[in-house]
Formats: C-alpha cells, structure tokens, sequence
C-alpha cells in the first residue's frame, strides 16, 4: 500500500511536470515566431529609401496571424506589429525599433523588440 502511494505521487509529478514542459515549448515557439516576424519587418525598414524612413511614433499595429496546418487550417497565434523610427543625428542617423506583441494563457502582454541604427548614405 505503502510502495503504491509512493508510486502514485511520483506518477503526478512526472505529469506535473510534463505539462509544465509543453506549456513551456509552446511559449517558446511563439517567442520564436515573434523574433522571426520582427526580424522581417526590419528587413523591410532596412531595404527602404532613407527619404521614406520618416520619423514616426509607435505605428498602428498590423496583425499577423499563424496558423497550423492540417485537414483544417486554424489559427494558432496572433502577433501585432509595430515599428517606430526616431532621429538620433537629424539628417545622419535614426533609431527603427520593431516591437512584436502577443498574448498567451496565464502570460498577458508578451513582446519583443528589436533595435537598430540607420545610417544616411543617400546624402553622402
């Protein structure tokens, strides 16, 4: 009786932790899928003209949906994205900032930032 109550709280443990581990990867995929969208909308800002990188404030958020595919294709996350753009050197350099927002169960308010500097080479 005794070996089997033992065995029975070890059991629940190792189940514990199980669902600890699966809501951990699924949090860690969406942290990935986030940095994957940032990184491209960087890409994008980086690739424009410097006369079209005006500064701005935080800009409306687009929504970027992913989905799984199967049978059915349901959505599994959705990400806000937004960009800002400040001048650090007017005329020389600005700061564009991506920030990608989520929300997941019992984690409100998830997001990550990426950051960097544009230089003006049209001007030189």
């Amino acid at each position: 009786m005794i070996a089997l109550t033992i065995l029975a709280f070890g059991l629940l443990t190792v189940a514990a932790a199980q669902l600890h581990a699966m809501r951990g990867a699924r949090s860690g995929k969406h942290t990935s899928q986030a940095l994957a969208i940032a990184q491209s909308q960087m890409e994008q800002l980086q690739r424009m003209r410097w006369t079209s990188l005006a500064p701005t404030g935080w800009t409306p958020g687009v929504v970027v949906s992913k989905t799984v595919e199967g049978p059915v294709n349901q959505v599994e996350q959705t990400y806000t994205v937004q960009w800002r753009i400040t001048n650090l050197i007017p005329n020389t350099s600005r700061a564009v900032d991506v920030r990608v927002a989520w929300v997941e169960p019992n984690r409100p308010n998830r997001s990550y930032t990426v950051s960097s500097a544009r230089y003006n080479h049209e001007g030189l």
